[in-house]
């Protein structure tokens, strides 16, 4: 027979209570953030995509967890400086980042110096958004038509560094499209690469389409074409890579690899050892925030789509997403690492 003690242990005290053990976890995480102060580290300098959608939840999480959330912008290495820094901060849930899930993925993948995670052990907490990278070029480009860009020699584009979910997209078009490509890397985030795209510092620029929306309002770049399957609703317009130029049989592998790299996008995401009933108390709250109307609404009015997929179908998909190279690997990591540099 369990002595009193016994009984009123573990779960048992919770069944007597009337309290289940998960409403227990949400309710100690609650009072864990309670007060307390959040900081969304985004691997960009302010102002760019990741930034942006950041300082769009950020006063929402703050709400939903009576607490100060602040982002806190670290740039360096393609974004990869921040997330390096989420792992080695205290993993106590108080960090989380804005992050690239599809450039954490990647470089992973490609065995990038300096990677010190494992994204199938980080906690994806929840998807945020998602739009197509956009092949963009000045408005007083010299070669401003894809036909034009095969004439080249070399066609150059403004990366941050190798395989940093900019520069890995420039080498797939140019082995696609057989283009005389030079990948130049050292720019510090989408204003640096825009900037040097205008001022015909380099020839093209790829950017998630959303960045580049007001760019493209204002006259100063101009779209070639989207990276993506299907064109996209902010512009309507512009062709996809296929719809531009044909695409050789043989080598449309790795676009549909990339492409489906490129479904994880923009993520919110924890350390690996976060305590449980945080994780999935931040999980409940991204996915209540995502999914608020007024939230989306506000998005919108500023072409900032959200595009909400809950934390534990995420964290299923990276890990699909590790996979999904397969045989071709070293092929692809040649492609993008080593051919246009």
């Amino acid at each position: 027979m369990l002595s009193r003690r016994q009984f009123l242990s573990g779960s048992s005290a919770a069944m007597v209570m009337g309290i289940d053990t998960g409403h227990a976890d949400e309710v100690s995480a609650a009072e864990f953030y309670r007060g307390k102060t959040v900081r969304i580290l985004v691997g960009s300098p302010p102002g760019g995509g990741y930034d942006l959608y950041a300082r769009l939840l950020a006063p929402h999480l703050a709400r939903k967890l009576g607490a100060t959330v602040l982002v806190e912008n670290r740039d360096g290495n393609g974004g990869l400086a921040a997330l390096a820094a989420l792992v080695v901060r205290p993993e106590d849930g108080l960090t989380i980042m804005h992050a690239s899930a599809e450039a954490a993925i990647l470089s992973q993948m490609l065995e990038r110096p300096g990677v010190a995670w494992d994204v199938t052990a980080l906690q994806w907490l929840a998807k945020t958004s998602a739009a197509p990278k956009l092949w963009f070029v000045g408005l007083h480009a010299r070669y401003a038509t894809v036909g034009d860009a095969a004439t080249a020699d070399p066609l150059t584009w403004a990366a941050t560094g190798r395989a940093d979910n900019i520069s890995d997209v420039a080498a797939i078009i140019s082995y696609v499209l057989g283009l005389k490509s030079r990948i130049v890397v050292g720019y510090r985030g989408a204003g640096d690469m825009s900037l040097a795209v205008v001022r015909n510092e380099v020839d093209c620029g790829i950017l998630s389409a959303d960045s580049a929306l007001s760019q493209i309002a204002n006259n100063a770049v101009r779209p070639m074409a989207l990276f993506a399957p299907r064109r996209w609703r902010h512009l309507s317009n512009v062709p996809t890579l296929g719809e531009a130029a044909g695409l050789p049989a043989d080598k449309t592998w790795i676009v549909h690899l990339r492409q489906q790299i490129g479904e994880a996008q923009r993520a919110m995401v924890a350390a690996p050892t976060v305590p449980a009933d945080r994780i999935r108390y931040l999980r409940m709250a991204f996915a209540q925030i995502l999914t608020d109307p007024a939230v989306i609404e506000e998005g919108t009015k500023t072409s900032r789509d959200i595009e909400f997929m809950a934390g534990d179908e995420l964290q299923k998909l990276v890990g699909e997403l590790m996979r999904a190279a397969g045989p071709r690997l070293p092929e692809f990591r040649k492609i993008v690492l080593e051919t246009y540099f």
